[in-house]
């Protein structure tokens, strides 16, 4: 008999930078192609935009109960805790929003759809089940990314008087040197009800949320590029211990590390490798601006 695991052909994970005025607002296009059957999970991750271009698709909880399939063209909101995906094969791609990128491409109150998935409709100026008809056609991932250039550069911005907080909030989470929400208040001179309402409209959760997630995504990278450190000496800082990371892991990504680490991971592992290398972050959540921003 063919040995089935032999014959299966790997998944391909390809990272596109977005058009240099684009490159403070999207992280990222990103494609994943899978001939084959396959089950993995995501990390926590600011809001995105993502078009099945063929096959099928389903996300759930990390235990696999309640596998649903997304619309074709949806809204993932940012999330601060893990989905389990799984395919019979399929493709995609990705718009990945920056904090800014959504206060400013998308404009609605992130908290609405924090950790959720909803139909695109015509959040980016014609319906999405249209901007995914037109990507199916294309012939490759230039063209496609040629297509979501043009779609979000002729978006106009949204004005919000919450911009130039969230800015200063975004650059403090991703410094990773404030992990109180009163010395984050103080140090960018936010009032702590306004830094509340920025924090929950821009990026979908509370400040204490939104610091223990970069707390855990910082420390995740850290572990997935020196796997033969001891965890003990990669854990943030702001951890009292190992066992506090491995309280919070289990919180964020549904497993214990061994678990997640004795997982396959394939579309995790690759997704890492290339975001590291065409990005130079290993996860969406500590991803680093371009200056060459849309006013």
């Amino acid at each position: 008999m063919t040995d089935r695991a032999a014959d299966r052909q790997p998944t391909d994970v390809r990272f596109h930078l977005p058009a240099p005025s684009l490159r403070a607002l999207v992280t990222s296009y990103c494609v994943i192609d899978a001939p084959d059957p396959v089950v993995d999970f995501t990390h926590p991750e600011w809001a995105n935009i993502r078009f099945l271009l063929r096959g099928d698709l389903r996300f759930g909880d990390p235990d696999g109960r309640e596998m649903t399939p997304p619309p074709n063209a949806s809204i993932m909101g940012p999330t601060d805790r893990s989905w389990r995906f799984d395919s019979n094969g399929g493709m995609t791609i990705g718009i990945g929003f920056t904090p800014i990128g959504w206060l400013s491409l998308i404009g609605t109150d992130a908290s609405h759809i924090a950790n959720g998935i909803v139909p695109l409709g015509d959040e980016l100026g014609e319906p999405g089940e249209a901007i995914l008809e037109r990507l199916i056609a294309a012939p490759d991932d230039v063209a496609r990314v040629a297509i979501l250039d043009t779609i979000l550069t002729a978006l106009p911005l949204r004005a919000s008087h919450y911009r130039d907080a969230a800015i200063k909030v975004q650059e403090a989470l991703l410094s990773g040197v404030i992990d109180d929400v009163s010395n984050l208040a103080d140090t960018l001179e936010i009032e702590p009800r306004t830094l509340h309402r920025v924090c929950r409209t821009a990026f979908g959760f509370s400040p204490v949320r939104l610091l223990r997630r970069q707390r855990f995504l910082r420390t995740l990278a850290r572990v997935r590029a020196s796997l033969d450190r001891p965890l003990g000496q990669l854990i943030d800082e702001h951890y009292y211990d190992q066992a506090h990371f491995n309280r919070d892991f289990k919180a964020y990504m549904g497993m214990t590390p061994r678990a997640y680490y004795d997982s396959p991971r394939e579309i995790l592992r690759r997704g890492g490798e290339e975001r590291r290398r065409v990005l130079g972050a290993q996860v969406q959540g500590l991803h680093v601006n371009s200056s060459s921003a849309r006013d």
